[in-house]
Formats: structure tokens, C-alpha cells, sequence
């Protein structure tokens, strides 16, 4: 795997050269196929934002048309402070091996993280997804710095979420009753697209299915670890 970048000015400068690259839009395939997903956490802080060498864990689960899964879990130390912006630094390498750690190639994959919405364009939804050169699919629960009106109430409502004049994200309204989510379009996914891949895995629960099963198999690991730590 190729490096990620070690410090704050190798990456701001990756993260306007990825946000002026033109690629060709992801193709939904015809046939069912292999979405994943991957998610990141760390020992709760009791106060303050994370720190380097945090503790964490990497989940990434590959879930599979007939509805079996597949999973890979990894744990490392974070490699950098939590920046708001610059979440690459902290988050990429893990992210990476845990989504090499399938040992396979999904069509798509969630990652819960911006994309455009992001002071360069380029979040680490965005980034993960040319590094791997996957499609991928952003998911948050609040805008980095876009703002824009909450959508309706029902399933299926959406709003813009804009930068100035640029819209870099979307308000989705995955489950009635709940709040919505964000929508950040990433390597080589449109607007539509995105939205009706994430519907599609919120038929039941609010957070796309492969995106929930890997936050709880995350999860699931720190909290054995708390259990018995080393």
C-alpha cells in the first residue's frame, strides 16, 4: 500500500490535488453485488478531542447479495491528533488495511466520513475511495462546514447541503420519525446514485445496514478490550 500523508501540509496539498481530479461515474451493476463497509473507533476521552497513539479499532465487512457477511477487524494506535478537516492523518492508514484485511473487492463502500463537504473539497470519504480506487459513499450525522435546510419528514426526503453556492452534500431522510442523515457522494458516485444506494440499505434501520455492521463489529471489539485489556 502507498503511503498516506505524515503531516498537515502533505495532506492539504493531496486534498486539493484529489478534489481537481476527473473521473468517470461508478455504473450501478445489473446484478446484485458485494457492498462494504468500514468504521473506525477509539477509547472513549473523558475530555477533549482525541489525541496520537489513541487506541482504536477498525472494522470492515463485506456484505454479500444472498445476505452473508464477512468480516475483518484490526486494532492499531492512532497516528495522529483528531483535526476537524484533517481526519486522514489519523483514520487513513487503519481504514485501508482494514478494508485490504477482506481480501476481496466490493463495488461500493461506506465510509463514515465527508466528501466535498470539506474545507478542500476532498474528506476522507473522498480520499479513502481514490486510494483503494472503490466508489464510495459518505455517512454522517451532521455537515463538516456545508450548511442547508432540514429535509421532510418522510422516507426519501432530502434537502441540498451547500458550500456557498456549491451543493457538496445532501440531507437524507432514511427512516420516518428519525433524524436524517448526511449524504456525501464520494469517489466516483453522482447524486442520485448515492442516494438511491443508501435508501436501498435503510429499508429497516436508519444507518445503512453494511455501515451499521461495521460499526458494531468496531464496537463490538473495544468494548472486549475494555473488558480484559492487555
Amino acid at each position: 500500500m502507498d503511503g498516506w500523508p505524515t503531516t498537515i501540509e502533505e495532506l492539504i496539498s493531496e486534498q486539493k490535488r484529489i478534489a481537481r481530479l476527473s473521473v468517470s461515474n461508478w455504473e450501478k451493476p445489473s446484478k446484485p453485488f458485494v457492498c462494504a463497509a468500514v468504521f473506525i473507533c477509539y477509547l472513549r476521552q473523558t475530555s477533549g478531542p482525541g489525541k496520537k497513539s489513541d487506541q482504536g479499532w477498525g472494522a470492515a465487512i463485506a456484505l454479500f447479495p444472498d445476505g452473508q457477511v464477512k468480516t475483518f477487524t484490526i486494532s492499531e494506535r492512532a497516528s495522529f491528533d483528531y483535526i476537524p478537516g484533517l481526519l486522514a492523518l489519523r483514520d487513513g492508514p487503519l481504514l485501508e488495511k482494514a478494508v485490504v484485511g477482506l481480501n476481496l473487492r466490493p463495488e461500493l463502500l461506506f465510509v463514515n466520513a465527508t466528501s466535498r463537504d470539506h474545507p478542500h473539497r476532498a474528506g476522507l470519504a473522498l480520499h479513502l475511495g481514490y486510494k483503494l480506487d472503490i466508489p464510495t459513499v459518505g455517512i454522517t450525522r451532521k455537515p463538516l462546514i456545508a450548511t442547508g435546510a432540514l429535509p421532510g419528514k418522510n422516507r426519501g426526503d432530502r434537502s441540498e447541503l451547500r458550500i456557498e453556492n456549491e451543493t457538496v452534500a445532501f440531507w437524507l431522510r432514511t427512516q420516518e420519525n428519525k433524524a436524517p442523515l448526511v449524504v456525501h457522494p464520494g469517489y466516483r458516485l453522482d447524486w442520485e446514485t448515492a442516494i438511491e444506494i443508501v435508501l436501498c440499505y435503510t429499508r429497516k434501520y436508519r444507518t445503512p445496514e453494511p455501515l451499521r455492521l461495521a460499526r458494531q463489529a468496531a464496537r463490538l471489539c473495544r468494548a472486549e478490550f475494555v473488558r480484559s485489556p492487555l
